[in-house]
């Protein structure tokens, strides 16, 4: 009679178990269809590479915004802060940049730029592209360079933060090739997300026979479709100059794009 008892007690401690772990794997299921919804939802596409260009108001890209560092500085300045010397009219609905380099400082943990380097602005180089910026500003460009990125992909950009108004659907162009052959990112150049809390990796992104450089500026763009207050941008660099490959500037658009070509 307890024997009985004994294997009725067993069964039902076995369904238990069982039912238990059954809820897990539900739970761990959901997670995961969740997971797959939100990246279903949120999209990061390559659109393609217009060539040689430094007349930004000409092309008539950047309308909704833009971000340009150390422009227009008067004479050769290297190794100095991402946020010294910058042209900010970003949206709204993008930013700040947050230029924290102390990893003491709480806001190092949100930080725009990467400190692995470190990551710091260049500019005033006579031999580097002249830029027209979309409010009609003209100067001498310059670079975020990241000494990390050297034959090696990393986030050269960690975050740029979405805040509320981020429309549905935006462009993101992101300027380089204008180092006189010094800094190009010419193994990698991705844009990529957090949506969620969740890193989101591009549909498709830069060939490798799209990476080639001339010395004269190159804007690569990127759609971004889904995308919410909270969610953030991030680029990947990779290149091959010992001091690191850069960008020289980004811009933003909203739909209907602006007209793309060579």
């Amino acid at each position: 009679m307890n024997y009985a008892r004994s294997k009725v007690r067993l069964a039902n401690l076995m369904l238990m178990i069982t039912q238990r772990q059954s809820t897990q794997l539900a739970v761990f299921a959901i997670v995961a269809l969740l997971a797959c919804h939100v990246r279903a939802e949120a999209t990061i596409t390559y659109v393609g590479v217009t060539r040689d260009q430094t007349d930004f108001r000409k092309m008539g890209i950047g309308k909704a915004g833009y971000w340009f560092p150390q422009f227009a500085a008067e004479q050769p300045v290297a190794l100095r802060p991402t946020g010294e010397n910058v042209r900010d009219a970003l949206p709204t609905w993008a930013g700040p940049l947050n230029h924290a380099t102390k990893i003491w400082d709480p806001a190092f943990w949100t930080r725009t730029f990467s400190q692995d380097g470190p990551g710091r602005s260049k500019g005033g180089q006579p031999e580097w592209n002249d830029f027209v910026l979309p409010d009609g500003e003209r100067g001498r460009s310059g670079a975020i360079v990241d000494p990390h990125a050297y034959k090696n992909t990393n986030n050269s950009v960690n975050r740029i933060q979405l805040g509320e108004g981020t429309p549905p659907v935006f462009l993101l162009h992101v300027v380089t090739d204008n180092t006189n052959m010094e800094h190009n990112p010419t193994n990698r150049l991705r844009a990529r997300g957090k949506v969620n809390g969740i890193d989101l990796e591009p549909v498709s992104e830069p060939p490798a026979e799209e990476l080639v450089f001339n010395g004269t500026a190159d804007i690569y763009t990127f759609r971004y479709e889904g995308f919410q207050s909270g969610d953030f941008i991030k680029i990947q660099l990779n290149g091959d100059s010992k001091q690191g490959p850069s960008i020289g500037g980004i811009l933003f658009d909203i739909e209907p794009e602006p007209q793309l070509g060579p």
